[in-house]
C-alpha cells in the first residue's frame, strides 16, 4: 500500500470512529430509537448520504457502538487476570477495571445498560456471547479464589450478582462525587468480600 493510500485509510478509520462515538453519545442523550442517522449526520457536519458510506444502517451503527464497549471491558479484566497477584487481588482489580471503563465510555454504557430493552436484534447473538465470555472470566476470577477463602459456593451466581452492581453505578455516578472510582470499586469490593469471602481486612 502506498504512503498516500495509507494515509487515506487512516483518515477513513478516523472518521468511522468518530461517528461511532458520536453516536453513542446522541444515542444516551435522546436514545436508540429517537436518534436518526439524518441527526448524527448534521452533529458531525455531514450528510445523511455520507454517513451511510460507512455504515449501512442505524442498528449496525449501536452494534459497532457496542462491539467496542464490550472489548474495552473484556480487555481490561483479561489484562487484570494474567497481570501479578493473588486470586482475590485480582478480582478487587476487575472490580476497579470494570468501573472505570463503564465510567470512562459513559455514554455507551448508558446505552447498553439503561436502554437494554430497546435494542435492536442487529447482531445481539454476537454481543450475547461476547457478554457470556465477560461473565464467565468473572467466573473464573471467584473460582481461583481457594475454597477456605470462598464463603460462598456459586461462583456464577456470584459473578452476575457483581456485574449488576457494578453497573448499577451509572445511574448515579457524576465525576463531583467525593470518592474516587477506585475508592467506590474498593467499597464495592469490601462488601463483596465480607459476604462472600473468609478473609479479614488486609488479607489476599
Amino acid at each position: 500500500m502506498t504512503a498516500k493510500a495509507m494515509a487515506r485509510e487512516h483518515r477513513r478509520e478516523a472518521k468511522y470512529e468518530e461517528i461511532i462515538n458520536t453516536a453513542a453519545e446522541m444515542f444516551a442523550e435522546k436514545g436508540f430509537r429517537d436518534t436518526t442517522i439524518q441527526e448524527i449526520a448534521r452533529e458531525l457536519g455531514m450528510t445523511g448520504a455520507a454517513i451511510y458510506y460507512y455504515v449501512d444502517s442505524k442498528d449496525r451503527l449501536l452494534y459497532e457502538v457496542w462491539k467496542r464497549a464490550g472489548r474495552k471491558l473484556q480487555d481490561g479484566v483479561d489484562a487484570e487476570r494474567a497481570g501479578p497477584g493473588s486470586p482475590v487481588d485480582k478480582l478487587r482489580g476487575a472490580f476497579r477495571r470494570h468501573l472505570e471503563v463503564i465510567i470512562s465510555n459513559r455514554a455507551i454504557f448508558e446505552v447498553l445498560i439503561l436502554q437494554r430493552s430497546r435494542l435492536p436484534e442487529y447482531g445481539r447473538e454476537n454481543l450475547i456471547e461476547d457478554e457470556r465470555r465477560y461473565v464467565a472470566t468473572i467466573v473464573d476470577l471467584i473460582s481461583e479464589i481457594p475454597d477456605e477463602q470462598l464463603r460462598l459456593k456459586e461462583p456464577r451466581i456470584l459473578a452476575l450478582g457483581v456485574i449488576a452492581m457494578l453497573n448499577g453505578v451509572i445511574r448515579w455516578y457524576t465525576p463531583d462525587q467525593r470518592l474516587s472510582l477506585e475508592e467506590l470499586a474498593d467499597i464495592y469490593f469490601d462488601m463483596f468480600a465480607s459476604g462472600a469471602l473468609e478473609v479479614t481486612d488486609g488479607a489476599s
